[in-house]
C-alpha cells in the first residue's frame, strides 16, 4: 500500500539531556560501560584469563590513550602499547655485545597492548609473536629474514618474556587474520566485541550531552541545550537513523571543534543555529566532489529532466561514499531501458563495461527474474532489454536502484510514459517486494537539492521509498519545512505494484485463472504491444 509520509515522521524525538560526568573514560568508552565492566574482571583474574581480544569501534585509533587508561586500572604493572608494531619494535635490537629492549621485553610481568591490523598486513609478524606467546621466550634465530633485520646478531640468547596480551582492532580484521591461523580466536581466554551503534534510550541521553560537553576548549564558546539537541539529531542523522547512534565518534567531535572554532569571535554561546550552519561551512573547505557535481547540474552538464513524461526513463538515486558522512552525498541519476523482441537477453549495459558490481549485478538479475515471472504463461514472450544509468562514468554497486531500474523497463514495455517529477529508490525481491535500502537520507537529500536547485516552486515533487525505511527518516528542517508546504511529497511502499497505478496512471494487474491481465492494466498493456510487434514481425 502506497502512504504519504507525514513531516512529523521525519524527524526525531530525542532531546539531549543534562549532562553527565563521564567517570573517568575515554570519550570511545562511555557507552561501553558493561563491556569495560567485564574488562575490569578479567583484568583483575590473570590466573583464569592470560590474553584478551577486544574488538570494536575506534579502540585501535585510540591505542595510547587506551594504554593510559589501563595503567590507572593495573597501578605497579608496566603497560606498554605500540601503535604501529614493526619486527624489531617488538624483539628489540641485538647487537653483538648488548641488547636494546623492545616492546616485548618492556611489557615483561605486564600488559602489551597491540593493534590486530599490522598482524594482518604481515603474517611474518603475527607468527612470530605467536611464537613468543608459546614459549615465553624471544628467539632471535627465529626471526624472519627481512631488511629490517640483516645488522642484528641473531646468536643472542633469547629473552625470557612473560606478558598478558591485549589485541584490539575490528571484526573485520579478526575475519582476515583468522585466514591466516585458524587457531587465532581460540589462543584468547577472554573476548570482548563492543557494539559499533546503540539503540537510544532515556539513560543514554545523559551520557552523550556529558560526552560532548567534555570536548568544549577553555577560551572558547560553550554549547547550550538547543546546540546539544541539534548535535543528537546530526549525529543520528549521519548514523541514516532515528534511534540508533554510531559509536564512531571521532567524526563528531572533529565537528564540535570545528564548530567552536567558527564561533570563538563575537559569540557567548553556540546554539543550534550555529551547528545547523556547520555542515555547509565545512563542506564549502573540502566538499569538492559535491561541489563538482552541483556546478554540473547547474550548467546543465549532467541531465536531470524534471518536467513532463518520458518512456523508459526514470530517476533514480545513488550516494556516493567518501572518507566521512561530512562528505558523502547523493546523486541523482537517469535509469533508461530500451526494450525489442529477441530471445530474452537483458543486458546491464553498466556490467558490459565492468562498472557494474556484484550487487547491483544481483538487482538486475532479480528483476529480470521478476518480469519473467509475470509474463512466465505468455509462450510467445521473447524480449531483449537494455538497461543503464545514464551519464555515469564511476563503478556502480548494491542492488537499491532495482526498482527503479524495473519501472524503466515496464514503461519501455508497455509504452507509458513516467512523469519526471519523481524519484524511485529501493532494492526488489524477485516477487516485487520493496526492500529498504541504505543511506535513505542522503538520498532524499539529493532530491531535494536538485530540484531546489533546478525545479520550479509552483512544482509538486515526489519521491518513492521502501515502507521499512520509515523507521530510518530523519531530515533536516528545510526538508520538512517544504513537505509541509505541499511542495515535497515522499511516499513509501512495500510492493513495486503499489506504485504502478501512481506512477503509470492504470493498475498493474492480477492474472485471472484463464491466464489473462484485466483489460486496461499495466501487464495487459505490455502482452498487447509484444503480441503487436511480434505479430508485424512475422507478417
Amino acid at each position: 500500500m502506497l502512504r504519504k509520509v507525514l513531516p512529523s515522521q521525519t524527524e526525531i524525538r530525542f532531546k539531549a539531556a543534562k549532562p553527565a560526568k563521564l567517570n573517568g573514560l575515554p570519550d570511545f568508552l562511555v557507552f561501553h560501560k558493561e563491556e569495560v565492566r567485564t574488562f575490569r574482571q578479567a583484568l583483575e583474574n590473570p590466573g583464569l584469563f592470560r590474553h584478551i581480544l577486544i574488538t570494536g569501534p575506534e579502540i585501535e585509533a585510540n591505542l595510547l590513550q587506551f594504554g593510559q587508561y589501563l595503567e590507572e586500572l593495573v597501578k605497579g604493572q608496566p603497560v606498554v602499547a605500540e601503535p604501529n608494531p614493526t619486527l624489531l619494535s617488538l624483539a628489540g635490537f641485538p647487537f653483538e655485545n648488548k641488547y636494546r629492549p623492545g616492546k616485548i621485553s618492556e611489557a615483561n610481568g605486564g600488559l602489551l597492548l597491540l593493534p590486530i591490523k599490522p598482524f594482518v598486513e604481515d603474517p611474518d609478524l603475527y607468527y612470530f609473536l605467536k611464537g613468543v606467546l608459546l614459549t615465553g621466550k624471544i628467539d632471535f634465530l627465529s626471526l624472519p629474514e627481512g631488511s629490517d633485520s640483516i645488522h642484528i646478531n641473531r646468536f643472542h640468547p633469547s629473552i625470557d618474556s612473560r606478558f598478558r596480551l591485549i589485541l584490539v582492532g575490528e571484526e573485520t580484521e579478526v575475519d582476515s587474520i583468522s585466514q591466516i591461523d585458524a587457531d587465532f580466536y581460540g589462543s584468547f581466554d577472554f573476548k570482548i566485541h563492543m557494539p559499533y551503534e546503540i539503540s537510544l534510550e532515556k539513560s543514554w541521553l545523559p551520557i552523550f550531552s556529558g560526552l560532548v560537553k567534555s570536548w568544549e576548549k577553555p577560551g572558547y564558546p560553550p554549547l547550550d541545550q538547543a546546540a546539544l539537541d541539534s548535535l543528537l539529531e546530526l549525529a543520528l542523522r549521519w548514523n541514516d537513523s532515528q534511534t540508533k547512534l554510531s559509536l564512531h565518534l571521532s567524526e563528531l567531535r572533529s565537528f564540535v571543534r570545528e564548530v567552536l572554532a567558527f564561533n570563538n569571535k563575537g559569540k557567548k554561546v553556540v546554539g543550534r543555529a550555529e551547528i545547523e550552519a556547520g555542515p555547509a561551512l565545512i563542506q564549502k573547505r573540502t566538499a569538492i566532489h559535491k561541489r563538482k557535481y552541483i556546478e554540473n547540474i547547474k550548467e546543465g552538464l549532467i541531465g536531470v529532466p524534471l518536467k513532463g513524461k518520458k518512456t523508459g526513463r526514470i530517476n533514480g538515486l545513488s550516494v556516493i561514499l567518501l572518507q566521512s558522512s561530512l562528505l558523502d552525498f547523493g546523486q541523482v541519476n537517469q535509469v533508461s531501458a530500451r526494450v525489442s523482441l529477441g530471445s530474452g537477453n537483458l543486458i546491464n549495459i553498466e556490467r558490459e563495461v565492468n562498472l557494474s558490481g556484484s550487487l547491483h549485478d544481483k538487482g538486475v538479475f532479480i528483476l529480470q527474474s521478476y518480469i519473467k515471472g509475470m509474463f512466465s504463461h505468455t509462450q510467445s514472450f521473447g524480449l531483449d532489454a537494455s538497461i543503464l544509468f545514464e551519464q555515469n562514468s564511476s563503478p556502480i554497486d548494491g542492488d537499491s536502484a532495482s526498482c527503479a531500474e524495473l519501472l524503466a523497463l515496464l514503461s519501455a514495455l508497455s509504452g507509458l510514459e513516467i512523469p519526471c517529477n519523481i524519484a524511485v529508490t529501493g532494492a526488489l525481491s524477485q516477487y516485487g517486494d520493496i526492500l529498504p535500502v541504505g543511506s535513505v537520507n542522503t538520498k532524499i537529500q539529493a532530491w531535494f537539492d536538485v530540484i531546489r536547485l533546478t525545479g520550479s516552486p509552483r512544482e509538486k515533487y515526489k519521491i518513492y521509498i521502501p515502507k521499512d525505511n520509515m523507521r530510518d527518516l530523519n531530515l533536516p528542517r528545510e526538508i520538512r519545512e517544504s513537505m509541509k508546504k505541499g511542495n515535497f511529497q515522499i511516499f513509501s511502499c512495500s510492493h513495486v505494484e503499489d506504485l504502478i497505478p501512481d506512477i503509470f496512471g492504470v493498475p498493474a494487474g492480477r492474472i485471472s485463472k484463464s491466464g489473462k491481465y484485466p483489460n486496461g492494466s499495466l501487464f495487459s498493456i505490455i502482452e498487447e504491444r509484444i503480441d503487436r510487434k511480434r505479430d508485424g514481425e512475422e507478417h
